[in-house]
């Protein structure tokens, strides 16, 4: 029987998607590895469809990716990235990778992740950048007497500093699959890479660190989200609501979908309703979808007559609408707080947030590293001994909320 050259390269494929799948869930996760596998079908199914994927690389520049992984000698990605310039780093350095690349990785991590997709980004050219951030109330002006002058309004802007921190992701891949340099591995390669960067902004911009430090690192990360920040302005629900849904339309005891959703949106200024959405775990939206009214009677088939009160999408999520809410869309992020378990009551616990998401600033620092380890241990494992290489990715970048009046955040009753 003949073997045709489009079998071999679906055998290639499957091959490469077993070993990467298996080696990701290992180390971080089968979530996130079916997570990053599903991208790498979607990224083989646009090749296909349209003859280029997301990643906007051609052929050429993804088996330069494989290439340089294998030996770390890119074209145009020679020169060493701060060698012993910067006191948190190794001395051995790393090699900056080609803009093309660090391009790719972002833009797959904007097709995945919340916050990259939908945050004001700024380019940073220094670790530090300072922008402006409007602190005062709406402006009115005023009327002029008659030769009299005018009021002087004084306008009371601030500054928000994005602080660039550094973010490194860490895997080993097996010498065999390096081996043959191929388009399917390098789908893999940026599309871990992307998921990461994606899942770890959305964690910072959402919820971020504790603002305790452990060995010089802040525990859960260097920035302060949105659900943390005690700028942001918080809609308690009224007393006796202590659950993250309403589960008594009789007596509500907890968030109601169209009541407590319709005081998020009253909130917020007119000038930032435009853009704005709601942002909850995706457990806590599957609940607010089956609310009943006090008659016993679901509303979400009632509000099919008036979808912009109630709605639903398919396959939405972090970056697609998963629903409405009186007209504003619902998308849903891992990082949030959960339901508890059999939608208990949790007091005085913030668990979703309405908002701009465009207050929120992203600063691309630009340069990323990618580095190759032949030695150490990645995973509990010695890969000079398993025979697999280490591949680490760096990148600087900055996140800091610009206007936190932009955001509700909602919480239960004490």
């Amino acid at each position: 029987m003949e073997v045709t050259e489009e079998q071999i390269k679906t055998l290639a494929a499957e091959v490469i998607d077993g070993i990467m799948g298996d080696k990701v869930a290992k180390t971080i996760g089968t979530e996130v590895a079916s997570a990053v596998k599903s991208q790498v079908e979607k990224m083989r199914f646009e090749r296909a469809a349209f003859g280029r994927d997301v990643s906007g690389l051609n052929e050429k520049q993804k088996l330069d990716l494989c290439e340089a992984a294998k030996s770390i000698a890119w074209n145009r990605a020679v020169t060493k990235s701060n060698e012993a310039l910067i006191e948190q780093q190794d001395n051995r350095g790393g090699y900056l990778v080609s803009v093309e690349l660090a391009a790719a990785i972002l833009r797959i991590a904007a097709s995945v992740g919340t916050v990259l997709s939908q945050a004001q980004k700024w380019t940073m050219k220094t670790d530090q950048l300072g922008i402006p951030n409007y602190t005062g109330s709406y402006l009115t002006g005023g009327y002029l007497g008659v030769d009299v002058a005018g009021v002087i309004t004084g306008l009371t802007f601030g500054q928000a500093t994005l602080i660039a921190q550094k973010w490194q992701l860490a895997f080993a891949v097996g010498n065999d699959l390096l081996s043959d340099a191929s388009v399917n591995l390098a789908d893999w390669l940026l599309a871990i890479a992307g998921e990461a960067l994606a899942n770890m902004v959305d964690q910072q911009g959402l919820i971020g660190g504790s603002g305790n430090t452990a060995n010089g690192v802040v525990v859960g990360g260097p920035f302060v989200g949105i659900l943390k920040n005690a700028a942001v302005p918080t809609l308690t629900l009224d007393s006796g609501k202590t659950k993250f849904s309403n589960s008594n339309p009789t007596t509500p005891d907890g968030f109601e979908v169209l009541v407590d959703g319709s005081s998020a949106i009253g909130q917020l200024e007119e000038s930032i309703l435009d853009g704005a959405a709601f942002y909850t775990h995706r457990t806590v939206w599957a609940s607010w979808r089956t609310q009943k009214d006090t008659a016993g009677n679901y509303i979400l088939p009632y509000a099919a007559w008036a979808p912009e009160t109630l709605s639903q999408e398919k396959g939405g999520g972090p970056v697609k609408p998963a629903g409405y809410i009186l007209g504003y869309p619902v998308y849903t992020n891992r990082w949030l707080p959960t339901l508890p378990a059999g939608n208990g009551a949790s007091a005085s616990t913030q668990f979703a947030i309405f908002g701009n998401m465009k207050a929120l600033a992203f600063g691309d620092r630009g340069d990323m590293s990618m580095e190759k380890f032949v030695s150490g241990t990645f995973g509990g494992k010695e890969i000079a001994l398993a025979d697999q290489q280490g591949i680490v990715y760096r990148h600087r970048h900055a996140l800091v909320l610009a206007l936190p009046k932009a955001f509700i955040n909602i919480s239960t009753h004490a």
